[in-house]
């Protein structure tokens, strides 16, 4: 067996390598919803550290001795392990407790597949070291699955939780939970910063959310009436960047703002990104969607997938410009008037956000109307 070149990479190289090949995030399929998020992908056989491990003798040693390598645990097993393995996690699973010895008391990342591994033997088997979450993922068949899966979680205990993440693998509207979601994680969550919701809703105010700075909806059209919404982000007040992704027509109808046109404060909310997600090719009511929160302090906005009538409702309603480019050219070629303390004045590009200085808006083309056919009757 011939000498390869990566025979020659000293070991901190290799190490480095190897700590970012366990750290990326499972695949994901880019056409979600119009696929399933991960199942039909392929399902790795070893988990990455593991089968590193097993290459040679060094890079086994360099696994060994590098404890950051094994705090990523992916809980997840192939279509034909679930098959015939089915409640047996001790053998789908044999590898976990050598993670957890190798991670030497290092805070965790945890992704747990519940598509393909029983929901509540697994989190039994990991919930000892419920203390060093750092992240959480949930991968879920699709939001009906959830009210049997969330009990499991209930009392397990997460001070250290940063983040997160709950994706479901297949969204589909009219999938909905006929049970009510209970609260989960309800011991403490003091360090919890940032929430992603891929797919499936929760009722984010039943958690000690007041640290919470970064909330992420793609996907969760059941968004509830008003005053319930209004109550869920006075929950989270030092909230700085929302991500949205969602039929907003459906959202909005969920929703049901009243005619005085109330708003949601978000006091702190510097960021705000809307991706325009469509079943049915209604038109989106962007500007009704930023008409539920108040954003005072909002830097930067980012909108995808908006048509140009629908840009030109949020420019009347915001004092933006038709030309998302005109902000960011006027921004550079604004000179700042200077103050008594030498420092630069500020000077509001637009009324309705008088701190914003980020605008990037990608629009999509309109539906394309049938081509008109002329019968040949008309010819003969």
């Amino acid at each position: 067996m011939g000498t390869h070149y990566i025979d020659f990479l000293p070991n901190e190289l290799l190490e480095e390598i190897f700590r970012v090949g366990a750290s990326l995030p499972f695949p994901v399929d880019e056409e979600y919803p119009g696929r399933p998020l991960f199942s039909k992908l392929p399902t790795v056989l070893l988990p990455f550290t593991i089968a590193i491990s097993q290459v040679c003798a060094r890079w086994r040693a360099i696994a060994f001795h590098t404890p950051s390598l094994w705090a990523h645990i992916h809980l997840s097993r192939s279509l034909e392990s679930h098959r015939r393995l089915r409640s047996d996690i001790g053998r789908s699973l044999d590898w976990v407790p050598t993670y957890l010895a190798q991670s030497a008391g290092l805070v965790l990342n945890v992704t747990l597949d519940t598509t393909r591994l029983p929901a509540e033997e697994t989190i039994r088997l990991i919930n000892g070291f419920s203390d060093r979450w750092q992240s959480f993922t949930l991968l879920v068949s699709h939001v009906g699955s959830l009210p049997s899966i969330l009990p499991s979680l209930v009392s397990v205990g997460v001070p250290r939780l940063q983040s997160l993440s709950i994706e479901a693998d297949i969204y589909r509207e009219g999938i909905i939970s006929y049970d009510p979601l209970i609260p989960f994680f309800v011991t403490s969550t003091p360090r919890l910063a940032t929430i992603h919701l891929n797919g499936v809703y929760i009722a984010w105010n039943e958690l000690p959310l007041a640290n919470l700075l970064n909330l992420e909806l793609y996907l969760t059209s059941r968004w509830p009436e008003f005053p319930r919404l209004r109550e869920m982000f006075k929950a989270s007040p030092m909230l700085q960047q929302l991500a949205i992704r969602d039929d907003i027509p459906t959202l909005l109808r969920h929703v049901q703002q009243p005619y005085t046109k109330p708003k949601i404060e978000l006091s702190n909310l510097k960021y705000l990104k809307i991706q325009v997600y469509r079943v049915r090719n209604e038109n989106a009511d962007v500007a009704g969607l930023m008409g539920l929160f108040n954003m005072p302090m909002l830097e930067a906005l980012a909108i995808t997938g908006i048509r140009r009538e629908e840009w030109i409702a949020v420019t009347r309603v915001y004092d933006l410009p038709l030309d998302p480019n005109w902000l960011s050219m006027r921004a550079a070629a604004m000179v700042p008037s200077n103050s008594r303390n030498g420092k630069a004045a500020h000077r509001p590009l637009t009324n309705s956000f008088p701190f914003l200085s980020s605008l990037d808006v990608v629009f999509t083309a309109p539906p394309r109307r049938p081509e008109a056919r002329t019968s040949l009757r008309a010819f003969r």
